[in-house]
């Protein structure tokens, strides 16, 4: 929720409210595009995709956490950037905390997908969030300073097509049918 650089339309710390809702919207949106194919798959479509929906800004409770405070505007402007949180290496532990975290019941397949679909859908709030400003995806080496904006819209859709992908194999794979008619239940 600190200011876009790289979409400088999206954030206005004169107005965080706004800033807000439109980093809830972007994330939520991008998140269910990311996902989607997952998400078509799925006999729970609408549960699953208000989940991804709100998981693609769940990554921005490290902001409260590190302001200390719910006062959007410090949040807005928290010195320094986004906090560490926001890195690739982050969001792999979450990614692996989910795959072992899931229920033993669930076959490897089934885990799978689902700590892919945190992986994903965070790693795109990174890329939205990394898109021409400064942010450290790659702590704790904080030579990076963000990415070229154009890498967001190409990253997501290679999200996307990876996610289209394991759809695809996971529903071959899956003795029971359907990938997420009984992947994510």
């Amino acid at each position: 929720m600190s200011p876009y650089r790289g979409w400088p339309f999206l954030s206005n710390a004169s107005h965080p409210f706004v800033s807000a809702v439109w980093a809830v919207l972007s994330h939520g949106c991008l998140a269910l595009f990311i996902v989607a194919p997952l998400l078509w798959r799925s006999r729970h479509r609408v549960v699953y995709g208000l989940i991804a929906f709100v998981g693609g800004s769940a990554l921005d409770v490290d902001h409260f956490i590190e302001a200390g405070t719910l006062n959007l505007h410090r949040i807005e402007t928290l010195p320094g950037g986004r906090p560490e949180t926001h890195s690739v290496a982050f969001v792999l532990v979450l990614a692996l905390l989910t795959f072992a975290l899931c229920p033993r019941s669930w076959d490897r397949t089934r885990r799978f997908v689902a700590a892919w679909a945190v992986f994903a859908v965070n790693m795109g709030h990174l890329l939205f969030d990394a898109a021409g400003g400064s942010e450290h995806i790659l702590y704790p080496w904080n030579q990076v300073d963000g990415i070229p904006w154009l890498l967001c819209p190409i990253g997501a859709l290679v999200l996307f097509g990876l996610s289209w992908v394991i759809a695809r194999r996971s529903s071959r794979s899956s003795p029971q049918g359907p990938l997420l008619s009984v992947a994510v239940q």
